[in-house]
């Protein structure tokens, strides 16, 4: 087992091919992962070697662990797990391979195009498009060695680049400093929920439509919104992929869904005797079939329980969403002992809290009016886009 920590350098593509050949499982970690959990996983795994930068270039250092028993994998994938401790799932070439195959035809992306790289390598996201699109279709890369909004502008234009994968944070930024006179023929958002603010604001600025693409670390693509209509629609994901089948949970939408696909990973690691995904995976998220696709409602565990009742996030975030100095909200469960949770909502925008209480009096029931507010200048989020509600959680407790 040999781990890779060096972000988006081109050793990165030559040591997964090495690793390959030699028949060593890869494991790639984010720069932003921390040491503890990267040696606490690699521990977990039995990482014996691992490729880290120094001041003269990416080396090859041993790690002081134990081989594991691993069931047969070609690469692992990190996730973040319960109470955000990470985890790894083992996956196959073939899956991997599966993966591209579904992303590629569903987005129409082939060796004409020149990807903008923009999101790591070793995420999932970035992995899945534009890793192995370059290694198995002949995709080239172009990694963005600035992320300040004007030079990720002025690396675009300069690149030519034919398809931009980036995360919502990514397309704010964007969209605040407008085209630099060229303008990908796709863009595609992923990792975090496309507020139709971000696409609005970016669709103005850059007269291109963003793409939301919806997936998970365990199965790969699942939905893409593949239509030209610049106006979307909170939560919308469009339509399953490629080679993806999805079948809801339940009856009553909405519903967590079953994802089908040769795409889908192994299982984790470790893992037990005979446990495996069997080519589905169900996620976490709670999914509602429209007229034009599918629409993510909210996520299982984000549901808070308010004495025996429970209540979907999502419901309270659509009303203050719908003011219009309102410019991001996530609702929270607090914990208050035996009585089970309380309500609170962080939020960024020019309206005081009593208009925010009076405006959710009107549109909700009483027990469902938030208890706890939290005013921020901006919506905190990490390098890959996504909002950290345990994090915001810890804010609203620190305030009381």
């Amino acid at each position: 087992m040999v781990s890779c920590q060096i972000g988006n350098v081109p050793e990165f593509f030559s040591f997964l091919l090495a690793c390959w050949r030699a028949d060593y499982c890869f494991l790639p970690f984010d720069m932003e992962l921390a040491k503890d959990r990267r040696d606490k996983l690699e521990k977990v795994c039995g990482v014996t070697m691992r490729l880290e930068n120094s001041r003269s270039g990416p080396r090859l250092v041993p790690v002081n662990n134990s081989a594991t028993s691993l069931m047969a994998a070609d690469m692992l994938k990190v996730t973040s797990g319960s109470a955000g401790e990470p985890k790894a799932i083992r996956f196959s070439c073939a899956q991997l391979l599966a993966d591209c195959d579904n992303i590629c035809e569903t987005m129409g992306i082939g060796a004409g195009d020149v990807n903008y790289g923009a999101i790591a390598f070793s995420h999932s996201y970035g992995f899945s498009n534009l890793v192995t699109p370059l290694l198995c279709c002949g995709v080239p890369v172009v990694v963005a060695r600035d992320m300040m909004p004007h030079a990720l502008r002025d690396g675009l234009s300069a690149s030519r680049a034919t398809v931009f994968p980036g995360v919502p944070a990514l397309f704010r930024a964007l969209g605040a400093v407008g085209s630099g006179g060229w303008k990908p023929r796709l863009c595609i958002s992923a990792g975090a929920p496309l507020t139709p603010e971000i696409a609005a604001k970016f669709a103005e600025s850059w007269q291109t439509k963003i793409h939301t693409f919806y997936g998970a670390s365990e199965c790969g693509g699942i939905c893409y919104d593949a239509s030209e209509d610049f106006a979307i629609e909170p939560g919308f994901v469009g339509n399953p992929m490629h080679g993806v089948a999805l079948e809801l949970a339940e009856d009553a939408e909405p519903s967590q869904a079953a994802v089908i696909s040769k795409a889908v990973g192994k299982g984790y690691h470790p893992s037990r005797a005979g446990e495996s995904f069997g080519g589905q995976y169900v996620p976490g998220d709670l999914l509602e079939k429209v007229a034009c696709g599918y629409r993510i409602c909210g996520r299982v565990s984000d549901f808070i329980n308010i004495a025996g009742r429970k209540v979907n996030p999502a419901e309270i975030e659509q009303v203050l969403g719908s003011i219009p100095e309102v410019e991001s909200v996530v609702v929270v469960g607090l914990p208050v002992g035996t009585r089970g949770e309380e309500i609170g909502a962080c939020y960024v925008g020019g309206v005081e809290i009593d208009g925010l209480r009076r405006a959710c009096a009107r549109a909700l029931p009483s027990w469902q009016v938030p208890r706890h507010w939290l005013r921020l200048e901006e919506m905190p989020v990490n390098s890959r886009g996504k909002i950290s509600r345990a994090d915001l959680r810890r804010k609203l407790l620190a305030e009381g």
